[in-house]
Protein backbone atom coordinates (compact mmCIF):
# COMPACT_ATOMS: atom_id res chain seq x y z
CA UNK A 1 0.00 0.00 0.00
CA UNK A 2 2.71 2.32 0.92
CA UNK A 3 4.49 1.56 -2.38
CA UNK A 4 1.64 1.87 -4.20
CA UNK A 5 1.00 5.49 -2.66
CA UNK A 6 4.65 6.56 -3.33
CA UNK A 7 4.68 5.94 -6.77
CA UNK A 8 0.98 7.72 -7.06
CA UNK A 9 2.85 10.65 -5.62
CA UNK A 10 5.59 10.32 -8.45
CA UNK A 11 2.89 10.17 -11.03
CA UNK A 12 1.52 13.88 -9.54
CA UNK A 13 5.13 15.00 -9.36
CA UNK A 14 5.51 14.14 -13.09
CA UNK A 15 1.95 15.07 -14.07
CA UNK A 16 2.87 18.76 -12.72
CA UNK A 17 6.13 18.91 -14.10
CA UNK A 18 4.33 18.32 -17.88
CA UNK A 19 2.22 21.27 -16.66
CA UNK A 20 4.25 23.52 -15.67
CA UNK A 21 6.56 23.11 -18.38
CA UNK A 22 3.75 23.74 -20.78
CA UNK A 23 2.99 26.98 -19.08
CA UNK A 24 6.24 28.30 -19.24
CA UNK A 25 7.33 26.77 -22.63
CA UNK A 26 7.33 28.87 -26.37
CA UNK A 27 6.62 26.97 -29.30
CA UNK A 28 9.91 25.98 -30.26
CA UNK A 29 10.12 24.58 -26.73
CA UNK A 30 7.36 21.61 -27.62
CA UNK A 31 8.74 21.04 -30.45
CA UNK A 32 9.26 17.11 -28.88
CA UNK A 33 5.16 16.66 -29.16
CA UNK A 34 4.60 19.59 -32.19
CA UNK A 35 6.81 17.60 -34.65
CA UNK A 36 5.23 14.53 -34.47
CA UNK A 37 1.65 16.05 -34.10
CA UNK A 38 2.67 18.00 -37.50
CA UNK A 39 3.41 15.08 -39.36
CA UNK A 40 0.67 12.60 -38.41
CA UNK A 41 -1.67 15.51 -39.61
CA UNK A 42 0.49 16.23 -42.90
CA UNK A 43 0.08 12.49 -43.35
CA UNK A 44 -3.81 12.77 -42.53
CA UNK A 45 -5.05 15.71 -44.26
CA UNK A 46 -1.92 15.66 -47.38
CA UNK A 47 0.10 18.72 -46.95
CA UNK A 48 3.31 19.43 -45.20
CA UNK A 49 3.63 21.70 -42.07
CA UNK A 50 7.05 23.29 -41.51
CA UNK A 51 8.67 24.47 -38.75
CA UNK A 52 7.97 28.57 -37.98
CA UNK A 53 10.35 30.18 -35.24
CA UNK A 54 8.17 31.35 -32.03
CA UNK A 55 4.63 30.39 -34.01
CA UNK A 56 4.92 26.56 -34.54
CA UNK A 57 4.03 24.54 -37.49
CA UNK A 58 2.76 26.32 -40.70
CA UNK A 59 1.10 24.51 -43.65
CA UNK A 60 1.15 27.11 -46.59
CA UNK A 61 -1.09 25.62 -48.68
CA UNK A 62 -4.17 25.33 -46.17
CA UNK A 63 -2.98 28.42 -44.13
CA UNK A 64 -3.26 26.49 -40.57
CA UNK A 65 -0.82 27.07 -38.12
CA UNK A 66 0.05 24.33 -35.45
CA UNK A 67 0.76 26.45 -32.39
CA UNK A 68 1.23 25.96 -28.58
CA UNK A 69 -2.49 25.44 -28.04
CA UNK A 70 -2.89 22.84 -30.06
CA UNK A 71 0.14 20.75 -28.16
CA UNK A 72 -2.34 18.11 -26.20
CA UNK A 73 -0.15 18.59 -23.41
CA UNK A 74 -3.74 18.17 -20.93
CA UNK A 75 -4.18 15.42 -22.83
CA UNK A 76 -1.31 13.94 -22.18
CA UNK A 77 -1.33 14.63 -18.99
CA UNK A 78 -5.14 12.84 -18.22
CA UNK A 79 -4.06 10.30 -20.12
CA UNK A 80 -1.17 9.42 -17.89
CA UNK A 81 -2.90 9.81 -14.64
CA UNK A 82 -5.12 7.69 -15.77
CA UNK A 83 -2.94 4.39 -16.88
CA UNK A 84 -0.91 5.13 -13.64
CA UNK A 85 -4.16 4.21 -11.79
CA UNK A 86 -5.58 1.79 -13.79
CA UNK A 87 -2.54 -0.37 -13.63
CA UNK A 88 -2.15 0.49 -10.05
CA UNK A 89 -2.57 -3.61 -9.06
CA UNK A 90 0.49 -4.26 -10.98
CA UNK A 91 2.75 -2.30 -8.39
CA UNK A 92 4.66 -4.85 -6.39
CA UNK A 93 7.92 -3.92 -6.27
CA UNK A 94 9.83 -0.20 -6.89
CA UNK A 95 11.59 -1.94 -10.04
CA UNK A 96 7.43 -2.55 -11.13
CA UNK A 97 6.33 0.70 -9.77
CA UNK A 98 8.83 2.37 -12.22
CA UNK A 99 8.08 0.43 -15.40
CA UNK A 100 4.34 1.35 -14.66
CA UNK A 101 5.20 4.78 -14.72
CA UNK A 102 7.25 4.46 -18.06
CA UNK A 103 5.05 2.29 -19.51
CA UNK A 104 2.01 5.07 -18.56
CA UNK A 105 4.06 8.21 -19.73
CA UNK A 106 4.97 6.37 -23.45
CA UNK A 107 1.68 5.50 -24.33
CA UNK A 108 0.04 8.73 -22.77
CA UNK A 109 2.55 10.13 -25.24
CA UNK A 110 2.12 8.03 -28.09
CA UNK A 111 -1.49 8.51 -27.79
CA UNK A 112 -1.68 12.29 -26.87
CA UNK A 113 0.30 12.50 -30.65
CA UNK A 114 -2.49 10.74 -32.79
CA UNK A 115 -5.36 12.07 -31.11
CA UNK A 116 -4.23 15.61 -30.63
CA UNK A 117 -3.70 14.54 -34.83
CA UNK A 118 -7.23 13.38 -35.45
CA UNK A 119 -8.34 16.17 -33.67
CA UNK A 120 -6.64 19.33 -35.75
CA UNK A 121 -7.12 17.17 -39.01
CA UNK A 122 -10.96 17.07 -37.99
CA UNK A 123 -10.99 20.99 -36.85
CA UNK A 124 -8.90 21.69 -41.18
CA UNK A 125 -11.97 19.79 -42.33
CA UNK A 126 -14.41 21.72 -40.74
CA UNK A 127 -12.82 24.56 -41.72
CA UNK A 128 -13.17 23.89 -45.45
CA UNK A 129 -16.23 21.93 -44.60
CA UNK A 130 -18.38 24.64 -42.18
CA UNK A 131 -21.60 22.65 -40.70
CA UNK A 132 -24.25 24.77 -39.20
CA UNK A 133 -25.46 23.09 -35.69
CA UNK A 134 -28.18 25.22 -34.07
CA UNK A 135 -26.42 28.68 -33.07
CA UNK A 136 -23.15 27.63 -32.49
CA UNK A 137 -20.14 29.63 -33.46
CA UNK A 138 -16.90 28.62 -35.11
CA UNK A 139 -15.46 29.19 -31.27
CA UNK A 140 -17.93 26.94 -29.80
CA UNK A 141 -17.71 24.35 -32.62
CA UNK A 142 -14.28 24.11 -32.08
CA UNK A 143 -14.38 23.29 -28.16
CA UNK A 144 -17.26 21.10 -28.67
CA UNK A 145 -14.59 19.59 -30.86
CA UNK A 146 -12.02 18.84 -28.75
CA UNK A 147 -14.30 17.67 -25.42
CA UNK A 148 -15.36 15.05 -27.94
CA UNK A 149 -12.43 13.73 -29.36
CA UNK A 150 -10.24 13.96 -26.16
CA UNK A 151 -12.82 12.48 -23.69
CA UNK A 152 -13.64 10.02 -27.00
CA UNK A 153 -9.96 9.32 -26.83
CA UNK A 154 -9.62 8.63 -22.96
CA UNK A 155 -12.72 6.22 -23.09
CA UNK A 156 -11.00 4.50 -25.97
CA UNK A 157 -7.50 4.39 -24.75
CA UNK A 158 -9.10 2.90 -21.43
CA UNK A 159 -11.31 0.26 -22.82
CA UNK A 160 -7.91 -0.67 -24.75
CA UNK A 161 -5.94 -1.46 -21.53
CA UNK A 162 -8.75 -3.43 -20.08
CA UNK A 163 -8.94 -5.58 -22.51
CA UNK A 164 -5.29 -6.29 -22.62
CA UNK A 165 -5.97 -6.93 -18.91
CA UNK A 166 -8.09 -9.19 -19.46
CA UNK A 167 -11.18 -7.40 -17.34
CA UNK A 168 -14.42 -6.69 -17.92
CA UNK A 169 -15.20 -5.85 -21.64
CA UNK A 170 -17.55 -3.23 -20.73
CA UNK A 171 -17.49 0.59 -21.31
CA UNK A 172 -15.47 2.09 -18.42
CA UNK A 173 -16.40 5.47 -17.61
CA UNK A 174 -15.75 6.51 -13.96
CA UNK A 175 -12.07 6.89 -13.93
CA UNK A 176 -12.06 8.67 -17.63
CA UNK A 177 -14.91 10.63 -16.56
CA UNK A 178 -12.83 11.30 -13.29
CA UNK A 179 -9.57 12.52 -14.73
CA UNK A 180 -11.20 14.61 -17.28
CA UNK A 181 -13.08 16.82 -14.92
CA UNK A 182 -9.79 17.20 -12.99
CA UNK A 183 -7.66 17.92 -15.62
CA UNK A 184 -10.09 19.49 -17.39
CA UNK A 185 -12.27 22.06 -14.59
CA UNK A 186 -10.33 21.23 -11.03
CA UNK A 187 -6.94 22.33 -12.04
CA UNK A 188 -7.86 25.56 -14.09
CA UNK A 189 -10.57 26.43 -11.38
CA UNK A 190 -7.23 26.20 -8.55
CA UNK A 191 -5.60 28.49 -10.77
CA UNK A 192 -7.98 30.97 -10.80
CA UNK A 193 -9.35 30.39 -14.19
CA UNK A 194 -12.71 31.34 -13.03
CA UNK A 195 -12.14 35.01 -12.90
CA UNK A 196 -11.88 34.93 -16.71
CA UNK A 197 -15.33 35.33 -18.71
CA UNK A 198 -15.27 32.56 -21.10
CA UNK A 199 -14.26 29.91 -18.42
CA UNK A 200 -17.97 29.65 -17.43
CA UNK A 201 -18.72 28.35 -20.97
CA UNK A 202 -15.81 26.06 -21.10
CA UNK A 203 -17.62 24.49 -17.87
CA UNK A 204 -20.73 23.90 -19.42
CA UNK A 205 -19.42 21.97 -22.19
CA UNK A 206 -17.47 20.19 -20.31
CA UNK A 207 -19.54 19.06 -17.80
CA UNK A 208 -22.59 18.17 -20.10
CA UNK A 209 -21.13 16.63 -23.32
CA UNK A 210 -19.29 13.73 -21.62
CA UNK A 211 -22.16 12.03 -19.85
CA UNK A 212 -24.25 13.00 -23.09
CA UNK A 213 -21.37 10.60 -24.86
CA UNK A 214 -21.48 8.07 -21.73
CA UNK A 215 -25.51 7.52 -22.43
CA UNK A 216 -24.71 7.33 -26.37
CA UNK A 217 -22.15 5.14 -25.82
CA UNK A 218 -23.60 2.56 -23.42
CA UNK A 219 -26.95 2.88 -26.10
CA UNK A 220 -24.97 1.86 -28.92
CA UNK A 221 -22.87 -1.03 -27.21
CA UNK A 222 -26.20 -2.62 -26.23
CA UNK A 223 -27.44 -2.15 -29.84
CA UNK A 224 -24.24 -4.33 -30.77
CA UNK A 225 -24.03 -6.57 -28.02
CA UNK A 226 -27.78 -7.42 -29.28
CA UNK A 227 -27.25 -7.70 -32.73
CA UNK A 228 -24.60 -9.84 -32.04
CA UNK A 229 -26.53 -12.21 -30.01
CA UNK A 230 -29.52 -12.32 -32.43
CA UNK A 231 -26.63 -13.35 -34.75
CA UNK A 232 -25.60 -15.97 -33.02
CA UNK A 233 -28.82 -17.79 -32.31
CA UNK A 234 -30.29 -17.04 -35.63
CA UNK A 235 -33.09 -15.30 -34.81
CA UNK A 236 -35.09 -12.99 -32.20
CA UNK A 237 -34.84 -12.38 -28.80
CA UNK A 238 -37.48 -13.25 -26.39
CA UNK A 239 -38.70 -10.61 -23.78
CA UNK A 240 -38.42 -13.76 -21.15
CA UNK A 241 -34.96 -15.34 -22.25
CA UNK A 242 -32.39 -15.65 -19.93
CA UNK A 243 -30.17 -13.19 -21.49
CA UNK A 244 -30.29 -9.63 -21.25
CA UNK A 245 -29.13 -7.05 -23.22
CA UNK A 246 -26.82 -4.60 -22.44
CA UNK A 247 -24.79 -6.60 -20.00
CA UNK A 248 -26.05 -10.31 -21.22
CA UNK A 249 -25.99 -12.03 -18.10
CA UNK A 250 -27.29 -15.50 -17.25
CA UNK A 251 -27.60 -17.49 -14.15
CA UNK A 252 -24.10 -18.94 -14.30
CA UNK A 253 -21.72 -16.59 -16.17
CA UNK A 254 -21.53 -13.57 -18.48
CA UNK A 255 -21.58 -13.73 -22.57
CA UNK A 256 -19.49 -11.71 -24.14
CA UNK A 257 -20.74 -12.38 -28.42
CA UNK A 258 -17.19 -10.32 -29.78
CA UNK A 259 -17.23 -13.13 -32.13
CA UNK A 260 -19.10 -15.75 -33.81
CA UNK A 261 -18.82 -18.02 -30.97
CA UNK A 262 -20.55 -16.71 -27.20
CA UNK A 263 -18.14 -17.59 -24.32
CA UNK A 264 -18.71 -17.60 -20.89
CA UNK A 265 -16.34 -14.89 -18.77
CA UNK A 266 -13.99 -17.13 -16.10
CA UNK A 267 -14.17 -14.41 -13.46
CA UNK A 268 -18.34 -15.03 -13.17
CA UNK A 269 -18.29 -18.51 -13.02
CA UNK A 270 -18.79 -19.76 -10.19
CA UNK A 271 -19.08 -23.60 -9.72
CA UNK A 272 -21.67 -25.71 -8.66
CA UNK A 273 -21.81 -27.40 -5.23
CA UNK A 274 -22.05 -31.11 -5.39
CA UNK A 275 -25.61 -32.41 -4.26
CA UNK A 276 -26.16 -34.38 -1.15
CA UNK A 277 -26.15 -38.07 -1.79
CA UNK A 278 -29.30 -39.15 0.38
CA UNK A 279 -28.78 -42.77 1.12
CA UNK A 280 -32.04 -44.91 2.27
CA UNK A 281 -32.27 -46.49 5.64
CA UNK A 282 -32.83 -50.34 5.31
CA UNK A 283 -33.77 -52.49 8.42
CA UNK A 284 -31.90 -55.72 8.43
CA UNK A 285 -34.14 -58.64 7.38
CA UNK A 286 -35.18 -61.14 10.23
Amino acid sequence: MKLRLAVLAVAVLIAWGLKRHYADARADDLAWILSPTARVVGVMAGTTFAPEPGEGYLSRDRMFVIEKACAGINFMIAAFAMLVVALRHRIRSPLSGACVLVVSLVVSYSTAVLVNAGRIGLAMWLATHPVAVSRLSAAEMHRLEGVVVYFGGLVLLYEVVQRLEGRTLWVGWRLPLAVYYTVALAVPLANGASRSGGFLAHALVVLLVPPVLIVLGRGVCAAVHALAIRVQYRGPLRPASAIETPRLSVGWGTIYPLSRRAYVCPEHWRPRRPRPVRRRHREPRE
